[in-house]
C-alpha cells in the first residue's frame, strides 16, 4: 500500500484541518488488481474496512450483510471475467452494482476531485460560508482540529465525533448543483449548538427524537437540497424522496401526537424512523424549513436553530400564512408540544449539535 495521503492545512493556531484520502487511495489499489482478475482476499477486504476513514464511515450506514453484497458488487464490476454478469446486474438496475459501476466509469472525475481537495484554503472557506448562511451569529465559529475523510464507498456523508466523512459520489453529485453545498450542510451539523433538555423520559423519547432530527436536517437542507432540487428534471429525486411524502408524514405525526395527548400509547422512535423512510429527519424537515423560509420566517428559524420546539411553532405559523395550504398540526397537538416544552425547558447551557 502506498503511504497515506494526509494533507494538513493550517487554519490558525487553534484550528487545523486534516484531509485524509487514505481509504480512496487503497480502493484504487485494490481495483487496479481486480482489473487484472487478481482476487480480493478476505484479509485484503477486512484491512480495507479497518482503514479509519472506512471503519467509522460504514459503521452507521452498512450492516454486515450489506458489506458482503457491496464486496461482491466490487468484484463483479471490476473483474473482466465477470463482465457478462456485470451487464446483467446493471440491466436489472441492482443498486450496489450501479453504484460501484459509477465509481469505475467515472474514476477520472473522482481522481480529479481528490486532487482538488488539495486546495484546502479555498474549499474550507466556502464550506464555512455555506454553513454560516443558516446559523445564528453565535455559531459562526471554526471547528477545532477538524478531520475530513473521503471514501470511495457509497453515496453518503456523515458527521461523527472523529470528523466529517464524505463519499466521493455524494460530493460529486452535490457539486454538480453547487460548489461545497454538501460540505456546508455537514459543517452546519458540526457548528450548530442545541439546547440541553436533560434526561428525556422513555415515553417522550420517540417524539423528542424525531423533532430533533427534523430540525437538525431540515435547516441545513436549505444549504444543499434547496439548490439540488432546482436542477433541471430534479435528477437526484429530491421531490419524490422528501417533498411529496411530507404532507402524509405531518398528518400521521399529528395523529400520533393527538392520540398521546388523549392518554394513548407513545409513538416510538422506530415508528417515526419508518414513517420518515429512514431519512433521519430529511423527511419532513426540508419541507417544513422550506415552508418557513418561503413565508418570511427564515431569520427567526436561524435565531432559534438550537430549539426544535421553536422550529415546529414557526412551521405552524408559516403554514397558516401559506396560500398553498400545506398541512398544519392540530390545535391539540400544538398544545401538547407546549406542555412537553414546559416539562423539559430549564435554564441549561447550550450543547454542541450533532
Amino acid at each position: 500500500m502506498v503511504a497515506a495521503l494526509i494533507l494538513l492545512l493550517a487554519a490558525g493556531p487553534a484550528q487545523a484541518q486534516t484531509i485524509n484520502v487514505d481509504a480512496v487511495t487503497r480502493y484504487w489499489e485494490i481495483t487496479d488488481g481486480l482489473r487484472k482478475n487478481e482476487p480480493l482476499t478476505d484479509q485484503m477486504w477486512q484491512e480495507f474496512l479497518e482503514i479509519p476513514g472506512n471503519k467509522i464511515y460504514v459503521r452507521g450506514i452498512y450492516s454486515a450483510a450489506d458489506l458482503v453484497r457491496y464486496r461482491t458488487a466490487i468484484e463483479v464490476v471490476y473483474m473482466p471475467r465477470y463482465d457478462s454478469l456485470r451487464r446483467a446486474k446493471l440491466d436489472a438496475k441492482v443498486w450496489y452494482y450501479m453504484m460501484v459501476n459509477d465509481y469505475k466509469e467515472h474514476e477520472a472525475d473522482y481522481r480529479q476531485l481528490v486532487a482538488s481537495v488539495k486546495d484546502g484554503a479555498a474549499s474550507r472557506d466556502l464550506m464555512y460560508q455555506k454553513a454560516y448562511e443558516y446559523l445564528p451569529a453565535r455559531n459562526h465559529t471554526k471547528a477545532d482540529d477538524l478531520n475530513i475523510y473521503y471514501e470511495a464507498l457509497g453515496n453518503d456523508a456523515t458527521v461523527q465525533a472523529e470528523g466529517i466523512f464524505y463519499s466521493l459520489r455524494a460530493v460529486r453529485d452535490a457539486n454538480e448543483a453547487g460548489a461545497s453545498i454538501l460540505q456546508g450542510h455537514e459543517m452546519h451539523h458540526r457548528l450548530r449548538t442545541g439546547k440541553d433538555f436533560g434526561t428525556i423520559a422513555p415515553d417522550d423519547q420517540g417524539l423528542m427524537e424525531i423533532m430533533f432530527s427534523i430540525q437538525n436536517e431540515g435547516i441545513p437542507d436549505l444549504i444543499d437540497k434547496a439548490v439540488t432540487i432546482k436542477m433541471p428534471g430534479d435528477p437526484r429525486g429530491i421531490r419524490e424522496w422528501i417533498i411529496d411524502p411530507a404532507p402524509a408524514f405531518i398528518h400521521q405525526m399529528d395523529s400520533s401526537i393527538q392520540a398521546r395527548a388523549l392518554g394513548g400509547a407513545p409513538a416510538t422512535g422506530r415508528f417515526y424512523r419508518r414513517l420518515s423512510n429512514g431519512s433521519n429527519g430529511h423527511l419532513p424537515g426540508f419541507f417544513m424549513s422550506s415552508t418557513i423560509k418561503k413565508n418570511g420566517y427564515a431569520k427567526q428559524m436561524i435565531d432559534k436553530a438550537d430549539d426544535p420546539f421553536a422550529f415546529f411553532y414557526l412551521y405552524q405559523k408559516a403554514a397558516r400564512k401559506d396560500k398553498t395550504h400545506p398541512p398544519r398540526f392540530s390545535d391539540a397537538s400544538m398544545k401538547y408540544l407546549k406542555t412537553l416544552e414546559r416539562k423539559y425547558t430549564k435554564s441549561r447551557p447550550a450543547v454542541a449539535g450533532s
